[in-house]
């Protein structure tokens, strides 16, 4: 149920106008549901609680309450759902370290702090008729117990509750975080993609690790060298060193 609508009128699109659910299956989902091509683009669902929230790969993805849950409708100039699922990945992270947790961003979604994810992004690339959307959709363990994820994620997890002793309100985290995608956005819209994908590189932690990836010619493992225009992960292959 909608119990609210918000307005972030110093926004310059992103977070504009803000439509607040207690409860959804999904926010990505309830974003899709409603597209249409006059709709305000910036547009934010905001969740208290996902029933059935989703990360990469149709991963479930725990959304007990006190996590914020919120996806925003884009239009971009290109079809860039995949990168623009990386540019988000940054506002995440400056609001996490606004907030007092240092965390990096691990190729290609997660948010990490100390090899422990606290947050998630998920951007899927939608057409409406002729029109070409992406709705990204974000999860953070803002104030969340640990104990409340399921026991198979809690080794791998943490949130914003058991890091910070500070209590942090969703509204002020997601009024920073929106402040942040609204910024990101405008430069995606007005300067070169390179200059976007180089600010990325300075805050992912997969860059200079040792990594596998599954490719249509097998598997390849080597050292994660660099992130390519197109967003994909470029990997110095071992077989080839």
């Amino acid at each position: 149920m909608k119990t609210g609508e918000f307005h972030g009128p110093n926004r310059k699109l992103v977070g504009r106008t803000i439509w607040h659910f207690d409860v959804v299956e999904s926010t990505n989902e309830t974003a899709k549901e409603i597209l249409e091509g006059d709709l305000e683009e910036g547009l934010v669902i905001w969740a208290d609680r996902q029933a059935a929230g989703r990360g990469r790969q149709g991963r479930a993805w725990a959304s007990p309450q006190g996590g914020l849950y919120a996806s925003t409708i884009l239009r971009p100039k290109e079809a860039h759902a995949w990168v623009l699922g990386l540019l988000m990945g940054m506002p995440v992270v400056k609001a996490l370290r606004h907030f007092g947790v240092f965390a990096g961003l691990k190729y290609p979604n997660d948010a990490m702090y100390r090899d422990r994810k606290i947050a998630g992004i998920l951007s899927e690339g939608v057409y409406r008729r002729d029109t070409y959307h992406v709705v990204v959709g974000i999860g953070v363990n803002t104030n969340v117990d640990l104990d409340k994820l399921p026991p198979d994620v809690q080794a791998t997890a943490t949130t914003l509750k058991r890091e910070v002793n500070l209590f942090v309100a969703n509204d002020e985290f997601l009024d920073y975080l929106l402040n942040q995608m609204d910024d990101v956005y405008s430069r995606y819209r007005n300067t070169r993609l390179e200059f976007l994908l180089k600010d990325y590189r300075g805050q992912c932690t997969t860059i200079g690790k040792r990594v596998s990836a599954t490719t249509s010619k097998g598997t390849i493992t080597g050292r994660a060298y660099d992130i390519a225009t197109n967003g994909a992960l470029v990997i110095m292959d071992d077989a080839n060193a």
